[in-house]
């Protein structure tokens, strides 16, 4: 019979959590009561399935679902999320395997991906909606879903803290004295931007300011793609002789920064703040340097492989919702 964490625990008469600081010499226990949960755990025959579990090679899948490819795709912030994920894996001697996958309508997603091949899931959600998770509800692995975020609690979700890291650069822009702020969206719509969306109107509300939709201008998210639809916009704000806002805040940096050419073609003579988020490598090379949301990428991935790892040790039937912060890198971009 498999011993659990959870086995050892009641054999000592601590908790699961206790049993897992000392079974991975975490920090919050003493030597003495560490020496002694770990002989129980030897004597129940934990160490040794854990050692014939390595030689069946331990599995963590980690899938890419698309829906149309329009966020996700291989950039500089999706290449960092999975170093984080090897990264952790490799630590916790766990094989990678990813999958890409286009979610198809009327498609079961769990016939393509085979969960049971895998210890547990990865899986990552920055263009699923809340309906695309019904399939995962009976999986018989552990699962997390990284890089989004639902109003639901049968599911684990490590995500970016987007509602307050876009409160907090609107902010900035309002303390530089900015009073017209508006948004660059994306047409292709991901819960990540709508939570983006909510922190930058949070934040316009809370200080007494008027968010106006016609400053809020909706591109596609990519470089070429937010040039040329922002100088559309651009053309039509001045056809209708209406005022651009002092600043934009746009819901990534990849919009920001081609937006930004738009905007620089366009108002040769006016300086126009921008911000963005991610802090994509290009951010720190585009013209001038784009102030942004830097989001620790790694840390995330690594986030997301330690809480499923936890899910996959001790059986916990818990759910987490982790909200990984981020810091505000001011450069030239915002005045």
């Amino acid at each position: 019979m498999k011993v659990v964490i959870s086995d050892i625990a009641r054999q000592a008469g601590v908790s699961s959590g206790t049993v897992s600081n000392a079974i991975n010499n975490r920090k919050g226990i003493s030597e003495q009561k560490r020496q002694a949960i770990l002989k129980i755990a030897r004597d129940m025959g934990y160490f040794d399935q854990r050692e014939i579990k390595k030689t069946e090679n331990q599995k963590i899948k980690f899938v890419v679902m698309n829906k149309q490819g329009n966020v996700v795709g291989d950039t500089p912030f999706f290449s960092e999320l999975i170093r984080g994920i090897e990264m952790e894996c490799s630590t916790l001697g766990y094989e990678l395997v990813i999958s890409h996958i286009t979610l198809a309508s009327n498609e079961d997603p769990l016939e393509t991906i085979r969960p049971e091949a895998a210890d547990g899931l990865l899986l990552l959600g920055t263009e699923l909606e809340k309906k695309d998770l019904e399939a995962f509800r009976s999986i018989s692995v552990p699962l997390v879903i990284l890089d989004t975020i639902f109003n639901t609690q049968d599911f684990d979700f490590v995500a970016i803290n987007n509602r307050d890291s876009a409160y907090e650069i609107v902010e900035k822009m309002i303390d530089k004295g900015h009073r017209d702020i508006g948004i660059i969206n994306s047409t292709f719509q991901i819960n990540n931007f709508r939570e983006r969306k909510q922190g930058f109107l949070q934040a316009i509300q809370e200080h007494d300011l008027i968010h106006y939709e016609e400053t809020e201008a909706l591109v596609e998210p990519t470089l070429e793609g937010s040039y040329q639809d922002m100088k559309v916009y651009l053309e039509s704000m001045i056809a209708h002789d209406r005022q651009l806002p002092t600043a934009f805040f746009a819901v990534n940096d990849n919009i920001a920064i081609g937006a930004m050419k738009a905007i620089k073609e366009t108002q040769s003579s006016e300086n126009v703040t921008i911000v963005g988020f991610d802090d994509i490598p290009l951010a720190e090379f585009c013209s001038p340097p784009l102030t942004t949301v830097k989001v620790d990428k790694v840390y995330l991935g690594r986030q997301a492989v330690r809480r499923l790892f936890e899910k996959i040790t001790t059986e916990d039937t818990n759910h987490v919702k982790m909200l990984v912060g981020t810091t505000i890198v001011e450069r030239e971009s915002i005045q």
